[in-house]
């Protein structure tokens, strides 16, 4: 077991009324970061009688509207995340923020400013992957914004590190060996804001030319994918023209469903920036998307439990068929860190919660794909993006060394800190239809205020986060098993 140091109150200081200011004029958090001992301690001190009733109680409130409209989707999401640890982490991002609601953070107790950041808000080990970047570049990035919103820095740093924890564990890593894994990935991490506090930011990216081992690899691995062969597995050619191949996971949609479908992709069309647009252009000179097909596939990720999202099928910049496009539309979800991040501001900006993931895509991203945006099903707020050859998703069944573990972290690290730094006011990513960014509530400059907020307690921060993730990465597979159990004796209710 990894023993937790005793709790030391450190001065904390008071931030400035400036850096302490919220846009809506009070300097309040709806979470607190300043409570007598760290959350770590609290959940370590409960019984495994009271933490399987937190942990019911919690998925039974949050999750409550979802198992009612479909229990069985949901009994099928529970069964992921009774496979192991890490599936049961990912599948509960809900439970890791009600967790640290109530927490002793003083780096942001220091400085209020570092907790009205964007984050990526399910910042774990398999959220990094490659991408085709609107220049062409691959990149190697975060991905998956869907829980992305505006909160402490510290919460991305420690839910990675507690990941890395449950990834390294599985692996067969000593408790020492993991304890280094995070020590260098949280080193990368302020190594990076650093640099960015002294050196331009604005168009960093982890590519071809700046990678090297696992990662470098990875990104070569996706390079030779072909598109070709992408179309090929989804699609087949039918009278001298595509169409999607009907199956289990690929069905057909009706007539009224296909008209609303297309009503919410010219909405979508109207958030992509015309320096984006690359469909062919008509007599007149207006961008024309010729929709080929489309059909309805069952989501099949842990927190999408019982969605649809749709494919279209969309003829690319000629007639040809090597260029035509997948897209996919789906349903976007309510942010798990909007439950416990509380601002009228924030929440005004982020209304619609398509929009919400594609602003937090163009703040954290250096620059992002060029098929991104949103539109409204209905009632139901959608996220749009590309189905690409190129857009590959680290796999850690192919990272069994030691060494190579060590190496990818540093990575991990440093698109951490890209992503946390390069969503200020000088973001140069703006989606078409939105004047900006809520940049009145996000610091000017937020290298500068994570700097800020570490105070040059750079060990103590390392310590910090490093002892979180050790700490809550056991704390995770306690959870797992207490939840394992409650769920196989039908405890939670509505399954």
């Amino acid at each position: 077991m990894y023993r937790a140091q005793s709790a030391v109150h450190h001065e904390t200081g008071r931030p400035s009324s400036e850096a302490n200011t919220l846009s809506s004029g009070t300097n309040r958090l709806s979470y607190d970061v300043d409570a007598h001992e760290k959350a770590i301690y609290r959940l370590q001190a409960q019984n495994d009688q009271q933490r399987t009733q937190f942990i019911i109680d919690t998925f039974s409130k949050f999750f409550q509207a979802g198992i009612r409209e479909n229990p069985t989707a949901f009994r099928g999401r529970f069964r992921k995340m009774a496979s192991s640890p890490f599936k049961f982490y990912r599948g509960s991002a809900i439970l890791f923020y009600q967790d640290l609601k109530t927490d002793q953070d003083r780096f942001i107790a220091r400085n209020k400013a570092a907790g009205q950041v964007f984050i990526h808000g399910d910042l774990h080990a398999e959220n990094f992957g490659t991408y085709l970047d609107n220049h062409g570049i691959l990149n190697f990035d975060v991905n998956d914004f869907d829980e992305g919103y505006v909160g402490p820095f510290t919460w991305d740093v420690k839910r990675l590190l507690a990941s890395l924890n449950l990834v390294c564990y599985e692996k067969g890593f000593s408790d020492k060996e993991i304890e280094h894994t995070l020590i260098v990935c949280v080193e990368e991490y302020l190594k990076q804001v650093y640099d960015f506090c002294r050196h331009q930011k604005e168009h960093f990216a982890l590519t071809l030319q700046n990678t090297s081992g696992k990662i470098k690899t990875l990104l070569n691995e996706t390079r030779i994918k072909s598109h070709v062969a992408h179309l090929d597995s989804m699609t087949s050619i039918e009278n001298y023209d595509r169409k999607f191949i009907r199956s289990k996971e690929m069905k057909d949609i009706d007539v009224n469903l296909r008209d609303d479908l297309m009503r919410a992709f010219r909405k979508y069309l109207e958030t992509v920036p015309e320096s984006k647009k690359t469909a062919r252009k008509s007599e007149n000179n207006q961008f024309t998307y010729r929709v080929k097909d489309i059909v309805a596939r069952s989501s099949p990720g842990i927190g999408s439990a019982g969605k649809t999202s749709y494919s279209f099928l969309i003829e690319g910049r000629s007639e040809t068929l090597e260029n035509d496009v997948i897209l996919y539309m789906k349903p976007a979800q309510k942010s798990a860190v909007s439950y416990v991040v509380r601002n009228p501001t924030i929440e005004e900006y982020f209304k619609h919660d398509g929009l919400r993931t594609v602003l937090c895509s163009y703040a954290m991203q250096a620059s992002t794909p060029k098929w991104l945006g949103y539109t409204t099903l209905g009632t139901v707020p959608c996220l749009v993006d590309e189905a690409t050859a190129h857009s590959e998703d680290l796999d850690w069944s192919e990272i069994q060394e030691f060494k190579d573990v060590v190496e990818v972290v540093q990575y991990l690290g440093r698109a951490t800190a890209k992503i946390h730094c390069v969503a200020d006011a000088d973001c140069v990513n703006r989606p078409k239809d939105v004047s900006n960014l809520p940049f009145s509530i996000i610091p000017l400059h937020t290298e500068k205020t994570i700097r800020d907020a570490v105070a040059g307690r750079d060990d103590d921060f390392i310590q910090d986060m490093v002892e979180f993730g050790m700490v809550y990465g056991e704390q995770v597979r306690r959870d797992h098993h207490l939840f394992f159990e409650a769920f196989r004796n039908n405890r939670i209710p509505g399954l």
